[in-house]
């Protein structure tokens, strides 16, 4: 299972959304889940960007995504200082993947949108 994480910030606007999630399923090769952080203002269009894909979308409360904030690769000053992870797109690719998933792709700045992808430890396992 690969999952696709994604962050934003503030000067994002809605069709952004989707050209960076098409832009990470072609790095990535293949998407079967869109997840980020639950309580973030940008979630609806996440979620927008998921259904208009036609794949799953999985909000993630923080405290699952510090969880897993040792394991990524890069890291936001912002998003470590706002949410105490050191990549939002990153943890919510990986706690989507499932324990045990690693990252694919590291995080990628598309214009006001990042992105990451995971891969599940095994196929077919992911979080509940």
């Amino acid at each position: 299972m690969i999952a696709i994480g994604m962050g934003a910030n503030s000067s994002a606007r809605s069709e952004d959304f989707s050209e960076a999630l098409a832009a990470a399923w072609r790095e990535a090769g293949r998407c079967d889940e869109v997840a980020t952080l639950a309580t973030a203002t940008f979630a609806a269009h996440v979620q927008a960007a998921a259904l208009k894909s036609g794949v799953s979308f999985r909000p993630w409360m923080l405290i699952a995504l510090r969880e897993r904030s040792a394991d990524c690769v890069t890291r936001s000053e912002r998003s470590l200082s706002l949410f105490g992870v050191t990549s939002i797109a990153e943890a919510a690719a990986l706690v989507s993947a499932g324990p045990g998933s690693h990252l694919i792709m590291p995080r990628r700045v598309i214009g006001s949108i990042t992105v990451a992808a995971a891969q599940s430890a095994a196929r077919g396992v992911r979080s509940k």
